[in-house]
């Protein structure tokens, strides 16, 4: 296997083998995805009081879990403007190729969501956007 020095070199030997092995992907979502599942059910119990909850899910429609949510917002972006933003914070295209052939296009996802944001713009935009759908719920 590989040593595990750090988070970036975890995730280095992670990036490695994902272009060897295509199938790796799928075992990493294996692996990955009821953690990540156990994380959100803690996450809940520990916020039930609280009137909203937000979830970031990248790949909420292609995992089939829309009905665990009330509402979906539905946050997209010109491919482009994906890429640069991916490409700035890990600088690895052809893992955004690869990550991004796994989600299904914006239009397919639309007939899910209940809001649809178009980010091509700051953060800050973003998140008055979702703030004035956050407001209509509070």
């Amino acid at each position: 296997m590989f040593k595990i020095h750090d988070k970036q070199s975890i995730k280095t030997e992670i990036r490695k083998i994902l272009f060897k092995d295509k199938k790796s992907l799928k075992k990493l979502e294996q692996i990955l995805h009821p953690q990540v599942r156990k994380k959100r059910a803690i996450f809940v119990k520990k916020n039930k009081n609280k009137k909203i909850l937000i979830f970031e899910i990248p790949l909420l429609i292609e995992s089939k879990l829309m009905k665990d949510y009330d509402i979906i917002i539905l946050v997209k972006s010109k491919k482009k403007i994906r890429l640069n933003r991916y490409l700035k914070k890990n600088n690895n295209k052809k893992l955004f190729n690869l990550l991004d052939r796994k989600q299904l296009g914006p239009n397919k996802k639309i007939k899910y969501s209940n809001y649809v944001i178009n980010n091509n713009s700051s953060i800050k935009e973003l998140k008055k956007k979702v703030n004035i759908i956050k407001n209509k719920y509070a």
